[in-house]
């Protein structure tokens, strides 16, 4: 994008500031005929199971839009409780099918399980395998004329998110969020793809934007691109870096990953053969953006090594940076999975974690239990974890009594590196 965030998109019609309070009034609903089932939508409370406020506005922005129940397909993406789809099965047109594609892939199992009936009647796919399609594959493919998501947090993302759904061709997006999270910014990313961009009236503390006509010539799916200085086993290198969508830390390379690396290639350049096994497989668990992964392929040229992400952007990122860097070799693999479920026990010599310690904005330290758990079970006994984490957080303990014996291997104001051995 090279516009400017205080400029609306030249050829934008109808753009209107997401983040300005609502003059309707958030309890007003629409009373057109035709737009069936909005009364019902937009009242319905809050509660465990059911549709939160969000999910409302953007249900009952999309009805007063007339897409809920025409013909043909109905695209929902990123949905993590599962209620835009359920929704969009219970309204769609007799012959209407709908398509809920998610970058995670445990979200999509659980949409999976949850949906089973629907997927085996036809009236709802959910893409996945070992290989995630990306959103502008299913897209293309599918044709939807309504689009339904949340708005990401990240702008990098919604600007992916928005060409990729795009790629549909006479398609109408409605992205709902909190008013407190929302800036007119968003109107401009979604402006430089589609020429109608609006914001629907509030409902509570909710409300949605509308992109509709999508520009005759899209812009090119955006890749960010970066490098990383580093040394590799003595000798100074740069890694090429890309990145793509929501990945963590974008194409850049994160001071945590550059901490962890330093300290790693102390140990390798130090190691003798004498001093322990061969590293034949080793694994980044949480690849990001890739650059641990190409760190351990140009380190380790004779092992296998594995790059693994639940994130569809972070495994289409790491492929690439592999690639811009001449590693995406025959022993060297990325996979879509949670958790290394695929992983057989006690196959990995070496495991390096540079975990999410972040739900939204608030820190959650359960996040890293279960990679932790999933690090102690595919590491060989002696075989070591590479940890690093945020300084003021204690994960020591965490660490020895989930996988073993635990060193410090680096430390500075803002993160810290352990290194475990598995017993």
């Amino acid at each position: 994008m090279t516009q400017k965030h205080d400029e609306a998109p030249s050829g934008a019609s109808g753009t209107t500031d997401a983040s300005r309070p609502d003059d309707s009034g958030a309890a007003e609903l629409s009373t057109r005929a035709d737009a069936p089932g909005i009364t019902d939508i937009a009242s319905t409370s809050d509660g465990p199971g059911g549709p939160d406020q969000t999910d409302r506005v953007i249900l009952r922005t999309a009805a007063e839009e007339g897409g809920l129940d025409r013909p043909g397909t109905v695209l929902v993406v990123d949905d993590v409780t599962g209620e835009l789809t359920a929704a969009a099965l219970d309204r769609r047109a007799s012959d209407g099918a709908v398509v809920s594609w998610s970058v995670s892939h445990a979200t999509t199992l659980a949409l999976r399980a949850r949906f089973s009936e629907e997927i085996t009647a036809g009236h709802l796919e959910i893409p996945g395998g070992d290989h995630p399609a990306s959103l502008a594959e299913i897209a293309a493919a599918s044709r939807p004329h309504l689009a339904l998501m949340r708005l990401p947090k990240a702008l990098a993302d919604l600007e992916h998110r928005t060409v990729e759904i795009s790629r549909a061709g006479q398609v109408t997006l409605v992205a709902g969020g909190r008013v407190k999270h929302m800036t007119r910014t968003q109107n401009v990313v979604l402006g430089g793809v589609f020429t109608e961009v609006r914001a629907s009236r509030g409902l509570g503390k909710s409300r949605a934007l509308v992109a509709a006509a999508p520009r005759e010539e899209p812009p090119p799916l955006p890749v960010g691109h970066g490098i990383a200085h580093l040394t590799v086993r003595g000798t100074a290198s740069t890694l090429q870096l890309r990145g793509i969508g929501g990945v963590f830390s974008g194409a850049t390379a994160d001071a945590g990953s550059l901490l962890l690396l330093e300290a790693l290639e102390r140990h390798l350049v130090g190691r003798t053969e004498t001093e322990a096994a061969p590293i034949a497989r080793a694994i980044d668990l949480g690849s990001g953006n890739g650059l641990l992964t190409a760190y351990l392929a140009a380190a380790l040229p004779n092992a296998h090594v594995l790059g693994s992400d639940d994130d569809a952007d972070a495994v289409a990122s790491t492929r690439a940076t592999l690639d811009a860097n001449g590693l995406d070799r025959e022993d060297t693999e990325v996979t879509w999975d949670e958790s290394l479920f695929r992983v057989a026990d006690r196959s990995a010599d070496l495991l390096l974690l540079n975990p999410p310690f972040h739900d939204g904005t608030a820190v959650d330290a359960t996040l890293v239990q279960g990679l932790l758990d999933a690090a102690a079970r595919v590491l060989r006994p002696g075989g070591e974890l590479w940890f690093v984490h945020n300084s003021h957080l204690r994960y020591r303990t965490e660490v020895e009594h989930r996988v073993g014996p635990v060193r410090q291997r680096a430390r500075d104001r803002r993160f810290t590196v352990l290194s475990a051995e598995r017993v």
